[in-house]
Formats: structure tokens, sequence, C-alpha cells
């Protein structure tokens, strides 16, 4: 009776090793995949965090030299930016 079981038991054994090997390849490359996916979604979030600053950015100095040619001075003053001009930027 012995005799059967410690065969049994090696392949048992091996198979867990295998399978173990297997699940570790398989989980260690689906994680890379995750870090890929997540570098690559933070990259793409600043460049449209950083487009969407310039275009504020443009669109307040249009405002601004609007607001400047209206009232006759020429200086810059941030606090005549417009409503309007905040809310044409969408996030």
């Amino acid at each position: 009776m012995h005799g059967e079981i410690v065969p049994l038991f090696a392949i048992a054994v091996g198979l867990i090793i295998a399978v173990t090997k297997i699940l570790t390849r398989s989980i260690s490359s689906h994680r890379l995949e995750v870090e890929k996916i997540r570098a690559d979604a933070m990259v793409k979030a600043e460049e449209i965090r950083t487009r969407n600053e310039l275009e504020l950015e443009k669109l307040m100095r249009q405002d601004q030299s609007g607001n400047n040619a209206g009232n006759g001075t020429s200086q810059s003053n941030p606090d005549n930016e417009s409503k309007n001009t905040r809310e044409r930027i969408r996030y």
C-alpha cells in the first residue's frame, strides 16, 4: 500500500510545483501589463492637463486683450478674466 502512495504523492507535488510556476509567470505578466496601462493613462492625463492649461492661458490672453481694447488700457489685469473664459474650458 505504501508503494502506491509514494509515486502518487511525488506526482502531486510535481504538479503543484508546475502549476505554481505557471501561475507565478502569469501573474507577473499580468501585473506588468497593468503597470504599463497605468503609466500610459498617467501620461495621457498629463498631456490632456497640459493641453487644457495652455488653452486656458490662450483664452485668458484673448479675453484680457479684448477687455483692454474695449476700455483703452494697455495693462494686463488678471482680475479682468471673464467667467465665460473659464466656462469654455472643459475638463
